[in-house]
């Protein structure tokens, strides 16, 4: 079997993510994987600067793009699906080179994909649904696009693999007899506190003497800057830190003359551990919506790995966090559970730790693995392929 992941990013994604880690740990246990990049502008660019970028260090396939997503509304749809098509072929002739097509199988992050299916002949196709269909939507103005490409991959796949019971019951709704299994986020718990002991603190956190207050992650128009704003003009004696990109549809504008908040901007996934090691408290302040009552968010997992204090707003099956994360529902309790996660009392650090150690990506990969197998009609070379590809019977590595 061979699988084939088509990402909603590309491979050096700033913010790393599932698709990057699954495929990492199934080629590490030898199980062979493709990371096909979604196709952007950015893919077309690396593309034409290959030459003088470094080598990937694992299978990367970086298709042509189609027409920009955001033209849907004023290109002829007739036109637009002939070009999907034409690149679909493409990519087709790209993965002929590395890949048994009657032994592959594809694995569909986003629903941009469902057009490209029909050039694609895959033994199964699964969707891997990770965050409410919204997320994958650049522009409100193309949500009922996106919806019909989602009913198209729904109607399409023989399997689809969900992050929160949430999306499993919506999807069992559309398609009852689907096959679908839990497979949540999970973490490189000691790479990542590795890397963490051995950077330095950045030097471009804030070096007042004040208790940090820290969130890692993209803040796009999911994340409650409102919130934030109430919320750092209240514990005006800490220092609020945000690593990660934004984009013009966030409303970061209300976080502007806050003396105690510090708007980092991207940087490097490689240097994220350094940034979580330095916070007092790690803070998850999603906005209350479909988006985060979906999610189940690899931040949460990477806090834990450090055995770092999490805050949260309500986000999907809370409770698998063991009760190592806080619950805020309202503005006050935000303000209450962060000061007392302030608090000099005890942290039970290596219990946190355990917890992310037995939420690893190798685990998830392996369970994906299996399932995978089932969906393709594998199912009898199962435990035979599980033990080639070096997975241990339990625990991880």
């Amino acid at each position: 079997m061979h699988l084939v992941l088509l990402s909603a990013v590309t491979w050096n994604f700033p913010l790393g993510g599932r698709s990057r880690a699954l495929t990492e740990a199934w080629v590490r246990a030898g199980q062979p994987a493709t990371f096909v990049q979604v196709p952007s502008y950015r893919t077309l660019w690396e593309r034409l600067t290959a030459r003088w970028r470094p080598r990937d260090s694992l299978p990367v396939v970086r298709p042509k793009p189609t027409l920009p997503v955001h033209w849907s509304g004023i290109w002829p749809s007739g036109w637009r699906a002939k070009a999907t098509c034409r690149k679909a072929r493409l990519l087709r002739r790209q993965l002929d080179r590395v890949v048994n097509w009657e032994e592959a199988v594809g694995i569909v992050v986003s629903p941009a994909w469902a057009p490209w299916l029909e050039e694609l002949p895959f033994r199964a196709v699964i969707y891997d649904c990770i965050d409410d269909p919204m997320v994958h939507v650049p522009d409100p103005r193309l949500v009922e696009l996106f919806c019909a490409w989602e009913d198209r991959l729904v109607a399409r796949v023989q399997g689809a693999v969900v992050v929160a019971e949430s999306l499993r019951q919506r999807l069992q709704q559309r398609r009852p007899e689907l096959p679908i299994a839990l497979i949540r986020n999970g973490v490189d718990a000691e790479g990542f506190a590795r890397a963490a002991r051995q950077l330095p603190r950045p030097a471009d956190l804030p070096d007042t003497g004040r208790r940090v207050i820290g969130f890692v992650g993209a803040l796009y128009e999911w994340v409650d800057c409102e919130l934030i704003a109430r919320t750092a003009r209240v514990l005006s004696e800490c220092d609020f830190v945000f690593v990660g990109p934004h984009d013009r549809r966030g409303d970061i504008g209300k976080l502007g003359g806050l003396g105690n908040v510090r708007l980092l901007g991207y940087r490097p996934y490689a240097q994220v551990p350094a940034y979580v090691q330095a916070f007092d408290v790690c803070w998850v302040p999603f906005r209350a919506g479909p988006i985060s009552a979906a999610c189940n968010p690899t931040k949460i997992y990477e806090y834990l790995a450090l055995g770092k204090r999490v805050v949260t707003t309500p986000i999907a099956d809370v409770d698998v966090f063991a009760g190592f994360v806080e619950v805020a529902r309202t503005p006050g309790e935000t303000v209450a559970c962060l000061r007392a996660m302030l608090s000099h009392e005890p942290l039970d650090t290596a219990a946190r730790m355990a917890f992310a150690r037995a939420n690893s990506w190798w685990d998830r990969a392996r369970d994906f693995v299996q399932f995978a197998r089932k969906v393709a009609g594998l199912a009898d070379q199962e435990l035979t392929a599980t033990r080639s590809t070096g997975w241990p019977a339990g625990g991880t590595r």
